[in-house]
């Protein structure tokens, strides 16, 4: 598995930012604070430290900002709802014709993917909404 340094460099930044010491965030990430500064200097950890860490700091953000992590939601929910919609076409129907001819794909093609990507916007808009929690 490669070290994404970039990644762990933003999120080193976010402790700071937040006005974290490595020992707070080991607390919150339920790590011990060797490990945050093994993270943090992109030496090897194992992946469920750096979920935990990579966590902590995302909940900690969401705290903080609960308003810019609702707002960050709203367009995965709103595109939920628009694939929604189509699940609920009728075959045969106005709508239902004019979507086929304007995307090239079948109504049963289109409720499929309707059905897996409105099951994942939904998901990821409530991870996101929990994390304010």
């Amino acid at each position: 598995m490669e070290i994404d340094k970039h990644r762990r460099a933003q999120l080193r930044t976010f402790r700071k930012a937040l006005r974290l010491k490595q020992k707070e965030l080991a607390v919150l990430a339920g790590v011990g604070p060797e490990m945050v500064a093994r993270f943090e200097r992109c030496k090897h950890v194992s992946r469920i430290v750096e979920e935990h860490v990579t966590e902590a700091i995302s909940r900690t953000i969401a705290k903080k900002n609960p308003e810019a992590v609702n707002k960050a939601a709203q367009p995965a929910l709103e595109a939920a709802e628009k694939w929604e919609r189509v699940l609920s076409l009728e075959p045969g129907s106005q709508p239902a014709l004019e979507l086929e001819k304007q995307t090239g794909k079948s109504l049963a093609e289109l409720k499929a993917q309707a059905e897996t990507l409105t099951g994942f916007l939904r998901s990821a808009a409530n991870i996101a909404l929990s994390l304010t929690k």
